[in-house]
């Protein structure tokens, strides 16, 4: 649209009318547009839940079956391949914990507070722990003075899948379980 000259107090108004008028127009097309995404989402909701429940059940099969033969089949590495995905276990990335389940976060606050050096780990104008600045330090802090803070580093194993995009789009075309 091209830019609107005003010159009077009547041509204002009738400018002002017209910006009303295109604001009902946007909302009334964003109600639309609202209610045609939700009738597709209502329509195509039970299709998504129950693949999203075979791939849960796929899923756990295959990672039971993995963990039940971890020995032979991860014999050299943690993870396999095949034409179509990389699969197998990973560490989760590294989180903070307080160390002991009877210690709280304000605890944590409170003896960061009372160290010398612990006061860069916490942040303010709410003093709550820095876990981002615990975990970049997670290398330089000695085992003492995460004992000292109450906090402990943690990290998980996980089963993965990850489908090579390359290939399994492809091949898994047509392909139907149970």
């Amino acid at each position: 649209m091209k830019k609107l000259q005003i010159t009077s107090p009547e041509s204002l108004d009738a400018t002002i009318a017209l910006a009303v008028h295109c604001r009902i127009n946007l909302t009334k097309a964003t109600a639309d547009r609202d209610a045609e995404l939700a009738r597709i989402t209502q329509r195509c909701q039970p299709v998504i839940t129950r693949i999203g429940e075979d791939i849960a059940a796929i899923e756990t099969s295959i990672r039971d079956y993995c963990e039940a033969n971890r020995s032979t089949l991860f014999v050299a590495r943690k993870s396999r391949e095949t034409s179509l995905a990389e699969f197998g276990f990973e560490l989760t990335p590294h989180r903070v914990e307080t160390s002991n389940k009877k210690i709280k976060w304000k605890d944590v606050v409170a003896r960061l507070l009372r160290l010398p050096w612990g006061k860069a780990y916490v942040r303010h104008p709410e003093p709550q722990p820095d876990k981002q600045a615990l975990l970049s330090d997670r290398e330089k802090l000695t085992p003492e003075q995460l004992t000292a803070a109450g906090v402990q580093f943690c990290q998980d194993e996980q089963f993965f899948i990850r489908p090579k995009p390359e290939t399994a789009a492809d091949s898994a075309s047509g392909l139907e379980v149970g």
